[in-house]
């Protein structure tokens, strides 16, 4: 056991929470950010700012060669963002094929690497419904995989599992942290949209905790 894990950061909310829940516990942080092609590099901007502050190791692994195995989704191709709230038949167009599976392999590896217990990803209660590989059993097993694949177990944790996107939020609030340094939006322009499911979950977690988004919207709030 070491006391260093790798913790899957893409520069939103719920990485952003889930990297300084990681550091509050005591743990050395490795931080790991992937650009897969996705429609803007507007969260790993967020994520290298906010690595380079708090002096925390962070690469960015360029994995664009795999698009053409990982096509089809909103965040990615030139398919329409849904808007609106989270349902299941319109945000199945922002699953990106298999790419949790792909990510946690690939920071599995930088984790016997870097000599870290486990890899952290920020999947939570909120997705189990849209996204696959969000989902508990999904965890469990990428755990158990992950634990026998090398000669160094890893493990697998989504300490988020158990929370929603209000939840996850009323953590940061207790950890004193500033939300303007993250980026949820789908789009890439210089304001939040405020119409994608993304931005419409962000908005309901702020709202739910009684708090305004430090960010600019295109549309009032």
């Amino acid at each position: 056991m070491t006391d260093t894990v790798v913790v899957i950061y893409s520069g939103g909310m719920d990485s952003f929470t889930l990297l300084h829940l990681a550091r509050a516990r005591g743990y050395w942080v490795h931080a790991l950010s992937f650009d897969y092609g996705q429609r803007h590099v507007r969260e790993l901007e967020c994520a290298r700012d906010v690595c380079a502050e708090l002096g925390i190791p962070h690469k960015v692994i360029d994995i664009r060669a795999l698009a053409e195995v990982m096509s089809g989704s909103a965040l990615t191709d030139n398919v329409a963002v849904p808007e609106g709230h989270y349902e299941e038949e319109s945000m199945k167009a922002t699953v990106v094929p298999n790419r949790n599976m792909i990510l946690l392999s690939l920071a599995t590896g930088y984790a016997v690497t870097a000599g870290a217990e486990a890899v952290w990803y920020g999947a939570h209660g909120g997705d189990h419904a849209i996204y696959p590989d969000c989902r508990p059993e999904f965890v469990q097993k990428m755990d158990a995989v992950c634990r026998v694949a090398n000669y160094q177990p890893v493990g697998i944790d989504a300490p988020f599992m158990g929370s929603d996107k209000g939840a996850i939020l009323a953590e940061g609030v207790k950890l004193g942290l500033d939300y303007s340094r993250t980026w949820t939006c789908y789009n890439g322009r210089d304001k939040a949209c405020g119409r994608c499911g993304s931005c419409v979950e962000r908005l309901e977690a702020f709202a739910e905790n009684g708090l305004t988004d430090p960010l600019p919207y295109e549309v009032a709030r």
